[in-house]
């Protein structure tokens, strides 16, 4: 014991190149140890052919049914076993000085640790080779033989494992940390992402002429889309490259690296979905309050990461599918490793359907603006009108001679919808911003039927019997002024002249057309939808 712990320490004193150096010249000896043995396993088999009565004689006596049957004097089968026997025996004590660096080995990076690897297994099939031409030579092909290489193969495997988790360790460590320091602005893109984004989905880089420091962007490009980007998911596009390439590297545990792409994709997404909708980067203290700006970024990164993953799911299958180009072993953790890309699948499914919770934490805003002005609006009552209302009746109204006397509630409302698009506009894509606001209006007309149907208050003053002065009207003339102000938002239009459109019909609808003082006189409506100001 005294012993193997002066031997286990000395290894782990020496410096990695000068393991190297002397792990090399052992696994020599034991390529030379196997050639040796091999030489020396032919001279047997050839000394006994020669013996007067021994194999050779029965072999000229019987001919090839002595050679087939092998008589009981053929050494053939022993020497094999004894090569099987000697050489495990000699590669697991040469294994064990391996095994005693493994604490050594762990924190080594890739490259250093390649090397290493790929000699191993070359020196190891060159003595397997040596056990099948051993074979050959003892005219004994038919006799199965073990794999002496296995024992030397698992502690690699083993050890190599341990540095993949070391590097997927820190990478994760590394993700966190930025994740934690992120407040969701937007970012300018250096040039040399928008190179690691090409390697990342296997297209050829394009050189590009300029500056390099000039060559910084808005936004980062991926499959004829732009998205603004935050600090953390240029870095997760970097981590995803390193994995990419140690993919690459050591293909044999192709399965490992991919199983740790899919928990550093899980981490981002979680850890996201936590700080964002979650709140958590206000209670850390990150952010005074989560803005509808830091959504839309938010969104636009499970955008990107969603339409990177497939392709760089392809390109995953195209380095695995290859013809390999290291050790035999390769093979099957290939396979493997191809089999798991598929769960990349999921992984953009669960950033899309993030993106999607993201627009509709945004609508959900809207919806709560409007809630906020509506308690006002449809509870307070409008103040008089002191100006004239004739065009309420005129069959050619002049639409410049339509005064709506809008509710004074309406102004907040205008002016959070304006604010809330132009900084959506800012960060989204238009359809993007269409489909938040399209759901929005869509819950905001829903809220404004339900509350037609409950109790309204409608005092006289200022409500009325007579035409333009009823609550009815009073509400479609306000609608009308919200068109009025939010026409220029033309991003927007389609959702718009469905908001009001559905706005409309709720107050034709849903208001008591018994009841003078609430009812809608149709030619208000009629009015208004003539001059352009509601839609028909």
């Amino acid at each position: 014991a005294t012993a193997a712990t002066t031997i286990t320490a000395a290894l782990c004193a020496l410096s990695f190149d000068n393991f190297q150096t002397f792990w090399r010249k052992l696994l020599e000896s034991c390529v030379a140890v196997a050639e040796r043995f091999c030489e020396y396993a032919v001279q047997v088999r050839s000394a006994v052919t020669e013996v007067p009565g021994g194999l050779g004689s029965a072999e000229a006596s019987s001919g090839t049914q002595a050679r087939s049957s092998r008589s009981d004097g053929d050494p053939a089968g022993e020497l094999l076993r004894l090569f099987e026997v000697m050489m495990n025996s000699f590669l697991q004590k040469v294994g064990a000085l391996l095994q005693a660096r493994q604490n050594e080995h762990k924190a080594l990076k890739v490259c250093d640790w390649k090397p290493l690897l790929a000699s191993t297994n070359e020196s190891l099939d060159k003595v397997k080779a040596l056990q099948e031409n051993c074979k050959r030579r003892l005219s004994a092909t038919e006799i199965a033989v073990g794999d002496v290489r296995g024992g030397i193969r698992a502690i690699l495997y083993s050890q190599t494992k341990l540095i993949i988790e070391e590097f997927h360790q820190s990478r994760l460590a590394q993700m966190q940390c930025v994740l934690e320091q992120e407040r969701w602005d937007r970012t300018d893109v250096p040039a040399p992402y928008k190179a690691i984004l090409e390697k990342l989905v296997g297209h050829e880089e394009k050189s590009e002429g300029g500056d390099g420091e000039q060559q910084v962007d808005r936004f980062l490009r991926c499959d004829s889309a732009n998205f603004l980007v935050v600090p953390a998911v240029l870095t997760l596009i970097q981590l995803l490259a390193d994995y990419v390439s140690l993919c690459r590297e050591l293909d044999n545990l192709a399965a490992e690296i991919v199983q740790r792409i899919v928990l550093l994709l899980r981490l981002f997404l979680q850890q996201m979905h936590k700080l964002v909708l979650g709140g958590q980067a206000v209670q850390k203290k990150v952010l005074q309050k989560i803005s509808a700006a830091n959504l839309a970024l938010c969104s636009q990164t499970c955008g990107l990461v969603a339409q990177i993953l497939p392709k760089m799911q392809a390109h995953l299958l195209v380095i695995l599918n290859a013809e390999p180009g290291t050790a035999s072993t390769s093979a099957p953790g290939r396979h493997v490793g191809a089999a798991l890309v598929g769960d990349l699948t999921q992984v953009a499914t669960d950033y899309s359907e993030c993106r999607s919770a993201l627009f509709a934490k945004i609508s959900t805003i809207l919806r709560d603006r409007y809630d906020f002005h509506a308690k006002k609006w449809l509870s307070e009552p409008h103040q008089e009108i002191k100006d004239s209302v004739a065009w309420c009746e005129s069959v050619d109204a002049n639409p410049k001679e339509v005064s709506l006397n809008p509710h004074s509630a309406l102004d907040g409302l205008v002016k959070d919808i304006t604010s809330m698009y132009r900084v959506l506009l800012k960060n989204l894509s238009g359809d993007s911003v269409r489909r938040i606001f399209a759901k929005a209006f869509e819950e905001i007309a829903a809220k404004f039927e339900k509350r037609l149907g409950e109790e309204l208050s409608s005092p006289s003053p200022p409500y009325s019997e007579s035409v333009g002065f009823s609550l009815g009207d009073r509400l479609i003339m306000d609608v009308a002024f919200v068109q009025e102000q939010l026409e220029r938002l033309s991003g927007i239009a389609q959702p718009l002249q469905r908001l009001f459109f559905d706005l409309a019909h709720h107050l034709q609808t849903r208001l008591p057309g018994d009841d003078p003082l609430k009812a809608l006189h149709p030619s208000v409506l009629e009015v208004l939808q003539r001059t352009g100001r509601l839609p028909r």
